[in-house]
């Protein structure tokens, strides 16, 4: 299966921020062994490109990715560790031509019209929406007005309480950060999870 169906199929990639190596392996560790199989490891994290690979090696079924990447050089070595795919906040030429090279998705942040064509025009298939809690899911139908093909993540912002609007308004997938990793990561997933499940039916 190829990545992006994997991620839609999925429909929720967890997005992690640590302050610590050890401290993101546990983490992903208890999501997936709540049922995440997307995840996201930001280049916020220290090492990230350690946990990227030891994530990749350890937990086999999973996709793992790199989010936060900020520079051409970060892609590759997010690329290099492992990654599956490729996050950014923003629209990066460098980037995606990194990526475009290696084979691997590359899925930058927009927030306009004119930022969705130019991204796609540079061949993403997919694009972040950021930041989600400013947007709000009327942007995704809004957008599917003159871009019936528009398929978006929305991140920032997405919890338990609008993941069903944000389906509703045609999201591809979520990107889920605090509200997953906050507190109960184990418990947050099985919500998320049942909550996407309710919404696929």
């Amino acid at each position: 299966m190829m990545v992006l169906e994997r991620i839609r199929e999925e429909g929720i990639v967890a997005i992690l921020r640590a302050d610590s190596l050890e401290k993101c392996l546990q983490i992903a560790r208890e999501l997936y062994e709540a049922g995440i199989r997307v995840i996201e490891v930001t280049f916020t994290v220290p090492d990230a490109e350690k946990a990227i690979s030891e994530l990749s090696k350890e937990l086999k079924d999973a996709l793992i990715g790199a989010g936060t990447v900020l520079t051409a050089e970060q892609c590759e070595r997010a690329i290099e560790a492992g990654a599956k795919y490729i996050v950014s906040p923003h629209l990066s030429e460098e980037i995606c031509e990194v990526c475009k090279k290696a084979g691997v998705p590359y899925m930058p942040g927009i927030m306009t019209p004119t930022e969705y064509v130019k991204a796609k025009s540079m061949g993403c298939d997919v694009v972040k929406i950021f930041p989600g809690d400013v947007l709000k899911p009327v942007f995704i139908k809004s957008m599917k007005g003159p871009f019936p093909e528009f398929k978006a993540m929305p991140t920032g912002g997405v919890s338990l309480e609008n993941v069903e609007e944000w389906f509703n308004a045609g999201a591809f997938a979520i990107g889920v950060g605090t509200h997953l990793t906050k507190g109960n990561p184990r418990e947050n997933a099985k919500l998320f999870l049942e909550k996407i499940r309710q919404c696929k039916r």
